[in-house]
């Protein structure tokens, strides 16, 4: 049985800092548009790190959706509040507010088109995902080890300038900063690799920091992992790979390289080392042992109807199993909890007075005069004065924020 748009109730979770501050116009847009659909909706903005999954863990299992207006880190704790959330039928939908957005792309969304995103969110098209599991958390997209994380780690203090801090990070490591250097053991499929590494990427998906296809065969849906494994090599001779694997996954023909397939591995760093999941860097300590699997079928992601047909997206060609039935042993709540109502509300009213502000600026500024001349003004190109009404709003907001810590 199909649900209609007006059946569903939304949850929508904005991290107002994401990709610089832009994913708070993002945000506002989003909002905005769902509030003149006329769907059931309650918006939270996040206030710190884990903020996002212990919001959905206290409330998403009255929602059918769980919108996530954020980069690949707010994703992945929204994706880890879901897996903790008995619930039969929960859906998790994009709007790409991040630096590289990659579980996004790489499930079909273009990260410039926010009207995609929109058919997306009220659509009815959805695809069912693997996980990675690690230890009792859960990643879309990456768990990976070595030079990238430290890379990843370097660019924070430039964050704002968001993929070509990645670059420059990328490149003082490799030309005027001594790396550190990784020995791991991995034990997988009866086999055991023990030695020293550049990097170590397990996937979900091929595509990796927005360019980087790291393991041109994962697939998002076959039950399998990709792992690709490169050895200790000269800082030069990775910088070769890394470009060859942004031209299409090229980096195959290095025998420093090599791809496997894995459904669970145990892992063990004996040397410190730095790991991203998702895009957000931790560091393991000397003698960490991880334990990690895949979890077929864990998540049912909202996609763009366009994408179902796009054979060059990392899914194995299949039928998607029907929309499951509602089984609860406790029904959920008619309305929605009093303190979620009451935040959600000031995020509303924020937003609402924020846009106010905005028309009331462009009609001061663009119309001074009224009557029928000022009247036949406003009929001009509606798309790019809702982005600048979208943009002053979030200006205002960011203030707000600024103002408040």
């Amino acid at each position: 049985m199909t649900e209609t748009v007006n059946e569903r109730r939304y949850l929508v979770i904005v991290n107002p800092v994401s990709r610089g501050g832009k994913a708070q116009e993002e945000g506002v847009w989003l909002l905005n548009r769902l509030k003149r659909a006329g769907v059931q909706y309650e918006a939270l903005f996040t206030e710190r790190a884990g903020h996002a999954e212990e919001m959905v863990v206290k409330w998403a299992e009255d929602f059918d959706v769980v919108v996530s207006v954020s980069g690949d880190g707010t994703t992945n704790e929204i994706i880890n509040g879901i897996m903790k959330v008995p619930s039969s039928n929960l859906k998790l939908a994009m709007f790409p507010a991040g630096t590289a957005d990659d579980f996004a792309c790489n499930m079909g969304y273009d990260r410039k088109d926010k009207e995609q995103a929109l058919r997306a969110i009220l659509g009815n098209c959805c695809r069912t995902i693997d996980l990675i599991r690690y230890d009792d958390r859960y990643a879309a997209v990456t768990f990976g080890l070595g030079v990238d994380s430290e890379i990843a780690d370097g660019a924070y203090k430039w964050k704002r300038f968001r993929i070509p801090a990645y670059f420059y990070s990328g490149l003082r490591k490799c030309f005027f900063e001594e790396r550190k250097r990784y020995f791991v053991r991995f034990d997988y499929e009866d086999q055991t690799f023990e030695d020293w590494v550049l990097i170590a990427i397990l996937c979900n998906a091929p595509l990796f920091g927005r360019y980087i296809k790291i393991h041109p065969e994962a697939r998002m849906n076959d039950g399998i992992l990709g792992l690709t494994i490169g050895r200790e090599m000269p800082n030069i001779y990775g910088l070769v790979l890394f470009l060859f694997a942004c031209m299409g996954g090229r980096h195959g023909f290095s025998r420093k390289v090599s791809f496997h397939q894995v459904r669970r591995m145990r892992v063990e760093c004996k040397t410190d080392t730095y790991a991203q999941i998702d895009g957000e860097v931790y560091k393991f300590d000397a003698g960490r042992v991880i334990e990690l699997s895949v979890v077929p079928g864990a998540l049912r992601v909202l996609v763009p109807p366009e994408s179902l047909r796009d054979r060059k997206l990392p899914f194995v060609p299949r039928e998607e199993p029907p929309q499951p039935l509602q089984l609860r042993l406790i029904p959920p709540q008619a309305g929605v909890a009093e303190e979620l109502e009451a935040l959600s509300r000031r995020v509303k009213a924020r937003v609402e007075q924020a846009l106010e502000a905005a028309r009331e600026h462009r009609r001061r500024v663009v119309f001074p005069g009224l009557g029928k001349q000022a009247g036949r003004q406003q009929s001009f190109d509606f798309e790019r004065e809702e982005k600048r009404l979208v943009r002053r709003a979030a200006r205002r907001l960011r203030k707000e924020l600024v103002k408040g810590m």
